[in-house]
């Protein structure tokens, strides 16, 4: 449910002149430093250089940018859309929203979660979600409901699978792969 005490009127609206659309290339530098914002994460140089470009061009992934047309890129969103079973078929999957420090709370990031949000209705998707430990109120107030907990566990990957094509198939190896 909502939060009922914040109504739509009572929300920030984004600043005027607020343009959210698809990142390009030259959106690179602008998106570096927003990225680095986000908390709990050490994001390294190298592995954006190598992201940026496939992320670009994937066909399963709304990357997105708000720009205002004094202060360049403000904000980005990343997305993603897959199949699943027990959500009844296509979901997405907020990756990464972030604004620059100087421009939040004035309805940015609610702007790049509408425009998301439209782009999963457009893609088939029956659910939007997210996962994060912050600004809940955030979420709740357009629409989020809290479902389940999320957990991670960071995984050293084969030097070989960091170069491999987008595509390329796994297989199990060792005992349990017989």
């Amino acid at each position: 449910m909502p939060d009922s005490s914040l109504s739509p009127a009572a929300r920030p609206s984004a600043p005027s002149g607020v343009l959210v659309r698809r990142a390009t290339v030259a959106d690179r530098d602008d998106v570096w430093p927003l990225v680095r914002e986000l908390p709990r994460h050490d994001p390294e140089r190298e592995a954006f250089e190598r992201s940026f470009g496939p992320l670009l061009a994937a066909l399963d992934t709304y990357f997105a940018v708000a720009e205002l047309p004094d202060d360049g890129v403000v904000g980005y969103l990343l997305a993603n859309r897959h199949l699943t079973f027990a959500s009844n078929g296509v979901v997405c999957r907020v990756e990464e929203v972030a604004v620059r420090p100087s421009h939040r709370r004035q309805g940015i990031g609610r702007v790049l979660l509408e425009a998301a949000e439209a782009w999963a209705a457009e893609v088939g998707a029956r659910r939007v979600g997210l996962a994060t430990g912050l600004s809940k109120e955030f979420y709740v107030s357009g629409g989020y409901v809290e479902t389940a907990g999320f957990f991670t566990k960071h995984v050293d990957a084969p030097a070989a699978a960091a170069d491999e094509e987008p595509g390329a198939t796994w297989e199990p190896s060792g005992p349990a792969a017989g």
